[in-house]
């Protein structure tokens, strides 16, 4: 029997691969900047996404937080 038959490993390809870590950044883009995370929205311009897009390509994104301070909430 071959070796290579009985190794059996859990690798992912390196689309597979990026596109997990495309949404590790995209939870931390959404945690950072207060927008709210969903898995659908990757590859979608109509939504967060487009500001982490812009995010990543070094522009500033806009920011969800600022309007809590608008309202005079603080961070407890």
């Amino acid at each position: 029997m071959s070796k290579n038959r009985l190794k059996k490993y859990l690798t992912f390809k390196p689309e597979v691969t990026r596109i997990f870590d495309e949404l590790d950044q995209f939870r931390e883009f959404c945690r950072e900047f207060g927008y709210v995370f969903n898995e659908t929205h990757l590859g979608n311009n109509h939504s967060p996404y487009a500001d982490f897009q812009r995010w990543r390509n070094g522009k500033f994104p806009r920011d969800n937080w600022g309007y809590m301070i608008k309202q005079g909430r603080r961070n407890a």
